[in-house]
């Protein structure tokens, strides 16, 4: 755990980390860097929790089409001290945020699918984009409990087929 905690400030103390925000309208960052597409205008403001504002030097999209790591609509913030992620915003695309004691799961609304994994450090949700798994593809190949198995050992290794028509019976669970 310790291991864990000193990686993410390592990654925290070079920017990689987006923190989850729900006072946050919209994304934002200040890493011009970080954009896979980028649309510069000069055009408006954002206003902070403090009341001081920001300068919105453009408009673009984190990540790439082709893996599960695009987040559109980021603002480029001139002076941004951290890069937020809206949790409106990713919940208006069609995502669902579940938080928990230590971790938070962004979800595809429709496929169920988990996106993205964020922690929880120093109270506060985090996600490293830059070096998120792409967990679309990942399959879960084995159950929590498997009555079939622990049957085929009480009877003493029982042909599988048998045991199947013993179920289909309900004269074993």
């Amino acid at each position: 755990i310790n291991f864990l905690i000193l990686l993410y400030e390592c990654l925290r103390a070079k920017s990689l980390l987006w923190y989850l925000d729900s006072g946050c309208s919209r994304h934002m960052t200040r890493d011009p860097s970080k954009f896979s597409s980028l649309k510069l205008n000069n055009e408006g403001f954002v206003t902070y929790g403090d009341n001081n504002k920001g300068k919105i030097l453009g408009c673009g999209n984190i990540g790439n089409f082709s893996s599960s790591t695009l987040i559109e609509n980021v603002l480029l913030v001139e002076g941004l001290k951290h890069n937020l992620l809206s949790i409106s915003q990713l919940s208006d695309k069609g995502f669902k945020i579940e938080f928990d004691n230590t971790y938070c799961l962004i979800c595809d609304k429709l496929t169920k699918e988990i996106r993205f994994i964020g922690k929880r450090i120093d109270n506060i949700y985090m996600l490293d984009l830059e070096h998120s798994i792409t967990i679309s593809n990942t399959k879960c190949l084995i159950t929590k409990e498997d009555n079939i198995w622990l049957w085929h050992r009480r009877a003493t290794h029982i042909h599988m087929d048998h045991l199947n028509k013993l179920s289909r019976k309900e004269l074993v669970i």
